[in-house]
């Protein structure tokens, strides 16, 4: 799972590192096994990984949680690159048993776009070698090459290169026909037609690669070289951020001493969703009419406007589904308490008695369980801690 990871903190930490309150101790190996192992199911179930995501306990959570559509394709295209290149990962045999469809997809293409330019290629060099032998730059630079493959894969291709240049034999004093002009021209070596075939694919694959990254629309290269109509273009709606309120509190406790020990501090952050749950609501009815609107009978299953509306409206629900959840849970984890709420209350007291954390809301005390991970909130019922709770509220605030 090694490789996964690797692969995830890549994608993933940078973007955590602009959160203000992002606390790097927080993301341990621990986290990023976990992690990692819910995000290979991501396209399945999101709510895990919204849920860790939320117990790192930042500023503006939503915002990273509204790129992980975009982070879990950059993941998946990563694993699928390594895949086609041979690399075994434990993630990958993974994908392939869930048969998870956004990494089938991404084999089928390379698989679809390697034999399409295969078939292009054979045509392409038996017509335009001969002309552009004399105009040939063995030094390919670095830049061009990128577009294809990564650094690791293009010093390899330079290597082989540069073997097949030693075997290059050009016979000077031979002059010869060749089977494609009248002219005189040179004797070209197998080494030759494997050089210009491997740069020629080479180059090809990555422009095409480049082009359907850059406008989603698939180009199948083929005898008539037809490219598909575009289609509508998706338009997007604003979401509403989570407001988030942080202040720090006094930890209420009892003390039997005459000299009281330096109170312990802890600190609040209230989560107020109910601007965010009411813009994707609105937000999730605008694409269903999009949807029907552009695409009633929604039969074109490849297209890929309409995958992206799908996926958008199953990720907003996913969000307020979770969003939901969280309104009956907490995080804490000794030191701050992250709460999720519709309205935010003016108070919110925590007590420790009985080496138990309390917190007081306006129905009554619930035991805080410390974790990194939301937890349900645990209502006190025993009617003699209840009394001991209330007395020492009372005594602190009059309350």
């Amino acid at each position: 799972m090694k490789l996964a990871i690797d692969i995830v903190k890549s994608l993933l930490l940078p973007k955590l590192e602009k959160d203000t309150s992002f606390d790097a101790n927080q993301t341990n190996i621990a986290f990023w096994e976990t992690f990692t192992k819910a995000f290979l199911d991501f396209e399945k179930d999101a709510k895990p990984v919204y849920a860790a995501i939320y117990s790192l306990g930042l500023k503006d959570a939503e915002k990273i949680i509204s790129k992980l559509d975009t982070v879990y394709i950059s993941f998946i295209k990563e694993l699928t690159e390594n895949h086609v290149l041979g690399i075994s990962s434990e993630a990958n045999d993974y994908l392939i048993t869930s048969k998870n469809s956004t990494f089938e997809k991404e084999v089928h293409f390379f698989t679809d776009l390697q034999n399409a330019i295969k078939k292009v290629e054979r045509k392409r060099i038996k017509t335009e070698l001969p002309k552009t032998f004399d105009k040939l730059n063995f030094a390919l630079s670095d830049d061009v090459i990128a577009l294809a493959i990564k650094k690791k894969e293009r010093e390899a291709l330079k290597d082989k290169m540069h073997a097949w240049d030693e075997e290059l034999v050009a016979t000077e004093d031979a002059p010869v026909y060749s089977v494609f002009s009248k002219k005189e021209t040179k004797i070209i070596s197998l080494s030759w037609i494997k050089y210009a075939a491997a740069a020629c694919i080479v180059l090809t694959a990555g422009i095409m690669y480049f082009k359907f990254n850059t406008d989603n629309n698939f180009v199948q290269p083929g005898d008539t070289n037809v490219v598909t109509a575009e289609a509508p273009k998706m338009e997007t709606y604003p979401l509403a951020v989570v407001n988030s309120i942080s202040e720090s509190s006094t930890v209420i406790e009892e003390t039997s001493s005459a000299f009281a020990s330096k109170p312990k501090m802890i600190s609040i952050v209230k989560n107020n969703q109910s601007l965010r749950i009411a813009s994707i609501v609105k937000a999730i009815e605008k694409y269903q009419i999009q949807l029907q609107k552009n695409f009633p009978n929604h039969k074109v299953q490849d297209n890929s406007t309409i995958k992206k509306l799908n996926d958008t409206i199953v990720s907003l629900k996913n969000e307020f589904e979770l969003l939901k959840i969280r309104e009956q849970q907490y995080v804490f984890n000794g030191k701050s308490l992250i709460l999720f709420v519709s309205s935010t209350p003016k108070e919110n007291y925590v007590l420790l008695f009985n080496e138990i954390y309390y917190l007081k809301k306006a129905d009554g005390f619930y035991k805080l369980s410390v974790s990194q991970e939301p937890q349900n909130y645990m209502k006190e019922t025993n009617s003699a801690v209840l009394n001991d709770l209330k007395e020492i509220l009372f005594r602190k605030y009059g309350i």
